[in-house]
């Protein structure tokens, strides 16, 4: 779920995270009142330059990774179709694990065809030779996603070969804990040595879809990258602060890729 001047992956952000009251774990969350139409209009109706630079970079990282054929998921896909996108010249299948019964109703309409605001997406990933060699992106979704009501925290062990997470962690629940759980759940459910690609707001003090509000986790970028290199290896990093934000209400984006560990 979606949900920062740029900073290369070198650098590090110092801004003091917002102080955050304690709010909703996951379970307290009404997710099936997600509206799914409103959240994508807000976020993606137009290709942002930080997503356009995370879409990049995701797809460079996978398409460098000798992938084929391979069993891939994106966890917590929620009403965005680009992680899934990155994954799709090298999958054999796709699962999108979303919880919200809306989000999960959405995502069948979009795989099965989806909308034309999603093309300029899929044009920055056709600007790799791996991604262009692919001519009908919408029949191939068609063929290899499975979309399943599945919540992060029941993914079984060691069941793909690649994966993707963009904007969960930080915005699933109010409880630090839980997004760290999120976090080594979805690294567990990968076999070892599988690429991944993990995205999430940083400083989050929650967001708002329509008329509902819905809780974040306040998340630095040190306690991330530590909970993700636990289970993995040749982590990189890469922090942007778009402008104009997004929303209120955050500090900036966050993106790590890497390998998984046994």
């Amino acid at each position: 779920m979606a949900l920062t001047p740029a900073a290369g992956g070198g650098e590090s952000s110092t801004s003091p995270m917002p102080f955050q009251t304690p709010g909703p774990v996951n379970a307290e969350v009404q997710w099936d009142g997600f509206d799914p139409q409103t959240y994508v209009r807000h976020n993606y109706a137009d290709l942002r330059a930080d997503d356009r630079e995370f879409l990049r970079r995701t797809r460079d990282f996978f398409a460098g990774a000798k992938l084929s054929e391979a069993r891939c998921v994106d966890v917590g896909s929620g009403a965005n179709l680009y992680p899934t996108l990155s994954l799709l010249p090298f999958a054999h299948t796709v699962d999108l694990c979303e919880w919200s019964a809306a989000n999960v109703c959405w995502l069948r309409q979009q795989v099965d065809s989806y909308d034309p605001m999603w093309d300029p997406y899929w044009q920055v990933c056709a600007e790799h030779p791996a991604y262009a060699a692919l001519t009908d992106p919408r029949r191939r979704l068609a063929r290899v996603a499975r979309v399943s009501q599945t919540s992060v925290f029941d993914l079984p062990r060691h069941a793909w070969d690649a994966g993707t997470m963009f904007f969960v962690a930080c915005s699933i629940s109010a409880d630090r804990a839980e997004s760290a759980h999120a976090i080594a759940r979805f690294l567990r459910a990968l076999r070892p040595g599988s690429p991944f690609a993990v995205a999430v707001m940083l400083g989050s003090a929650g967001y708002r879809v329509g008329e509902h509000s819905f809780p974040a986790v306040a998340l630095a970028r040190a306690e991330v990258v530590a909970g993700i290199a636990a289970g993995a290896y040749d982590v990189e990093v890469y922090e942007e602060r778009p402008r104009p934000p997004l929303r209120d209400g955050y500090a900036s984006m966050l993106l790590t890729t890497g390998r998984t560990r046994g």
